[in-house]
Order: C-alpha cells, then structure tokens, then sequence
C-alpha cells in the first residue's frame, strides 16, 4: 500500500510534547516549529520506546564489505535529505538507521532499478528541499511504479518486523523517500556523496 500518515499521537509515551511534535511531523503540517518542542533526547526516547518488541532491521552488508567510497556517501545522507526547520533532531537520532536502510539498498543493488537522475533530479531537489511539500507529493510525483514495488517489498515488509524502520518511517518519511530516490539516482551508488546537480 501507498505511505499513509499515520493517526496523530502515534505512541502513548510520558513525552507529551514529543508525542503532540511527532503528530504534527506525521501530518505533514506547514509548521515548521517543531525542534523547539522536541530535543534530541525526546527523540532518543521514542526511538528506545518503539524498539522494545520487534526484531533488528536487515541492514545488508557493512561498510566494510561494501566499496570504499559507500560510507562517505551513507555520511551525507542526512544533511542532503534533512534541510528543514524542526526535522534535524530527529534525523540525527535516526541517522544510523537511515544508514542501515541505506546500506540494504546498495547490498541488494537496488534490485538494478535504474537511474532517474538526469529526468528528475532538478525537480526532485526542489521538492525534497521544499518545506511545504510533504512525503505524499514525493510518493506520488517522484517514484516509478518500479520504485514504489521496490519499496513496498524492501522497506515496508521490514519495517511492518522492525519497530525502528517502522518508527523511522513515521517520524521523517519524506526525509526517508527523498534518501531513497538519491541513492537509486546515484546508481546505488557509484558516488562517494549524494548528487543535487548535473555534474560539470
């Protein structure tokens, strides 16, 4: 099924104001005032809380494993897809599971979807950088129906298993989608760093 934004208040935690901040994020609400309410320890909280049932997400090979350059381009994944006001504490809590996804992908070789990125790269950048543009527009205009098989057989069947990917999922989901169109525009990856341009 297609990203649903998931019901306001999704944990009943002791955080209230975590808990109402999520909500809005979850909505895709226009407010971008969100980091004031939520500190990363709030989100560290959330994180620990919707882990305690379900297994480990499948994070693919480690770095090691993988080429050279893979790790330097897992490391600008988040400050590429995390740009607007509010979302970046919660993007640093889930940075290494962004990176756990992150490196599935690249394992499975994106299972060889091919790269979008001279057709849709100006307007995706747009899209991912815009902050009244939520996870719904990006699902709808910017995913291939390849794409949205891929995720709907990678990411979701994990994360209905892996309350971190699920949590993930809920709390930075265009953060999440906008990641998941880069890496399979940098050909999954043959860059050592996210590409927000036509290179010169």
């Amino acid at each position: 099924s297609e990203p649903r934004t998931p019901p306001p208040l999704i944990m009943r935690v002791l955080f209230a104001s975590a808990a109402v901040a999520a909500a809005t994020v979850l909505r895709g609400s226009n407010d971008n005032v969100v980091e004031s309410n939520v500190t990363a320890k709030q989100f560290t909280f959330l994180r620990s809380t919707s882990n305690s049932t379900g297994g480990p997400p499948d994070c693919g090979d480690k770095y090691d494993k993988l080429p050279d350059f893979t790790k330097e381009y897992g490391a600008t994944l988040a400050n590429t897809v995390c740009t607007h006001p509010g979302y970046k504490s919660a993007c640093q809590v889930f940075d290494d599971t962004l990176q756990c996804w992150f490196r599935k992908m690249v394992t499975g070789h994106c299972d060889d979807l091919p790269s979008m990125f001279k057709k849709r790269n100006k307007d995706l950048v747009k899209s991912c950088n815009d902050p009244d543009t939520d996870h719904l527009d990006i699902w709808m205009n910017h995913f291939t129906d390849a794409e949205k098989g891929y995720w709907r057989n990678n990411f979701k069947a994990q994360a209905e298993e892996s309350k971190l990917f699920d949590t993930m999922n809920k709390l930075i989901p265009k953060q999440l989608l906008c990641a998941t169109l880069h890496i399979v525009d940098d050909k999954c990856v043959k860059y050592d760093s996210v590409r927000t341009q036509e290179a010169r």
